[in-house]
């Protein structure tokens, strides 16, 4: 009997005095943020599908011949930055990208020539593994060239929004 009224009083009494013991308070409810913003000014969403959005480089591999087959990828292009690059700058990165992807183009059809011949009658096939990874080259090759056309069009909007010389973006 003494037991259960020690387990009672033990457990009313943290209740009926907590200054004298530390209970555990919950946390105060956070401040609700204002629904407006300041003054009224909002910003406006900016949704672009034409940002860079993996610009790390493919392994040094890729590009390189592979197999004998005397295919070299083009190297990229570097990137330019747009809003502090002069026009001539963002017109001969333009002119550079179709350079590299005509490359690319040539590249792609070196390892798809090379495949086919090496499908032709008399030659040795390749092998499974050889097949795959000349399949990965083209493959790094194609999304390069998307890669390069998205890192222009980062230049052109940067330099049309914070680079050109236009009247309106004084």
């Amino acid at each position: 009997m003494w037991k259960s009224i020690a387990i009672a009083v033990a457990v009313l009494t943290p209740a009926a005095a907590p200054q004298l013991f530390h209970v555990v308070q919950p946390a105060p409810a956070s401040v609700p943020v204002a629904a407006a913003p300041a003054a009224g000014k909002t910003f406006a969403a900016t949704c672009r599908g034409d940002q860079v959005l993996d610009s790390r480089p493919d392994p040094a591999w890729v590009g390189q011949s592979y197999a004998g087959d005397r295919c070299r990828a083009p190297a990229f292009p570097v990137a330019l930055d747009g809003a502090r690059a002069t026009r001539g700058q963002v017109v001969a990165a333009m002119a550079g990208a179709k350079r590299y992807q005509a490359a690319a183009d040539e590249f792609e059809a070196c390892v798809d020539h090379f495949v086919a011949a090496r499908h032709a009658a008399g030659a040795r096939p390749l092998t499974e593994a050889q097949l795959i990874i000349e399949n990965h080259r083209v493959l790094v090759s194609q999304r390069a060239k998307q890669r390069a056309q998205a890192q222009v069009n980062v230049a052109i909007n940067a330099f049309n929004e914070y680079g050109s010389d236009c009247p309106d973006h004084g």
